[in-house]
């Protein structure tokens, strides 16, 4: 792999991206910048493209596109898996798109991605792929960590771009598939594909281990290694609403400021080794913890209220998988949601990812099960584009 090359390609749509003004508004998955190299099996481009805030203040978004040199061999048009990539941190150096990895590439460093591996599977069947770095990530401002209305608007553009970039028709079947943060930003963009961009030719999603519920999650993560993606989400939420920002800074002692401050730019492993296992309740000035804080107050409930999954119908089928033991994300809001989508009238097929049970609260049990998921999600969405009838376990509503 030409690694300067790539390095290059990144960086110059980096740049392009924090040149952008936000204030121009474009079509959102309109293509700001593209800059391609080339790989044995793969154009990779790095992109800029706009999307929008919650409030529809127009934003960009940098992400990748994999161009497959094999042929599509199932029938119409080449279909797009946009990836949504699990959580790497919140500063701008833990961007995916700057891990500068491409498929069968090797080296590793603290932003390696680990599903790289899975892209090179995905090309091979003649699938594009296509991955966001979210919001903020990356680009100016806070990371919108686990805002999943925000996520479904990046992964949602995200698709529009590749396929523009592709010079594909607009009715090109696409796909969404993701793991933990990524698992709920497939979610929510199978959520809002209908409303958000209608036009979009979804053929399913698969959200694994998805943060469906944002309250029950942050019970399971306080104290464990990964505590300090709290600090990334409520700095992205703080940064949305004034209000929401008021009513938690002012509640947090010194240390917890601190938290805070540490999380706009720690990346993932930098956040486990200075504040894993930390005790939320420690970083408060009454001793309540995060999830207590923010259900007390009025302003962030109703942020994190607006946020769970499962409150619209789908428009297309979803593939939702969670491990029994997963130690961060629960399991039951993971079925709850499946649920809810089932009650909307979706084709949801709910199942248990493999059990692992090492060290509660390291995040082992999480993280154990993601390669063997992802490998099932991208299958699934193979058989959809190949219009394979779609499997659902939902249960006939009572009556």
């Amino acid at each position: 792999m030409r690694i300067k090359a790539l390095i290059t390609a990144l960086a110059t749509a980096a740049a392009v991206a924090v040149a952008t003004p936000a204030a121009q508004a474009v079509p959102p998955g309109t293509v700001h910048s593209a800059a391609p190299t080339e790989q044995p099996n793969a154009r990779i481009t790095a992109i800029s493209y706009a999307s929008t805030l919650m409030d529809g203040t127009p934003t960009t978004v940098t992400g990748m596109v994999y161009e497959p040199k094999a042929p599509w061999q199932g029938p119409g048009e080449r279909p797009t898996i946009v990836y949504a990539p699990g959580t790497r941190g919140a500063g701008d150096q833990c961007a995916p798109s700057r891990a500068y990895t491409a498929p069968s590439a090797g080296g590793r460093d603290q932003n390696f991605d680990a599903a790289a591996g899975l892209y090179d599977f995905a090309l091979s069947q003649g699938v594009r792929v296509v991955v966001t770095d979210y919001i903020g990530l990356g680009t100016p401002g806070h990371h919108s960590y686990v805002n999943n209305i925000e996520e479904a608007h990046a992964v949602l553009d995200a698709a529009r771009a590749g396929l523009k970039l592709a010079g594909a028709p607009a009715t090109a079947p696409v796909g969404f598939a993701g793991y933990s943060q990524g698992g709920g930003a497939a979610a929510a963009a199978g959520e809002y594909a209908a409303t958000y961009a209608p036009e979009l030719n979804v053929k399913g999603t698969f959200a694994g281990a998805p943060p469906a519920d944002l309250f029950e999650v942050m019970r399971a993560v306080d104290g464990s290694s990964l505590v300090h993606v709290l600090g990334y989400a409520i700095n992205g939420f703080a940064e949305r609403s004034p209000e929401f920002s008021h009513e938690i800074i002012e509640e947090l002692n010194p240390r917890g400021r601190t938290f805070l401050t540490d999380a706009a730019t720690f990346c993932v492993r930098d956040s486990m080794s200075a504040w894993g296992n930390v005790r939320t309740s420690e970083l408060t000035n009454n001793g309540e913890s995060f999830e207590e804080l923010l259900r007390r107050k009025p302003a962030a409930s109703r942020m994190l209220r607006e946020q769970r999954l499962g409150q619209h119908a789908l428009n297309a089928p979803m593939l939702v998988m969670n491990s029994p033991t997963d130690d961060i994300i629960p399991y039951q809001q993971a079925r709850t949601m499946a649920r809810d989508f089932c009650a909307a009238g979706g084709t949801v097929q709910f199942e248990d990812a493999r059990a692992v049970n090492v060290r509660p609260g390291s995040g082992a049990n999480h993280a154990a099960p993601m390669a063997r998921s992802l490998l099932r999600g991208t299958r699934y969405l193979i058989d959809r584009f190949k219009d394979v009838p779609a499997p659902s376990n939902c249960q006939p509503a009572e009556s």
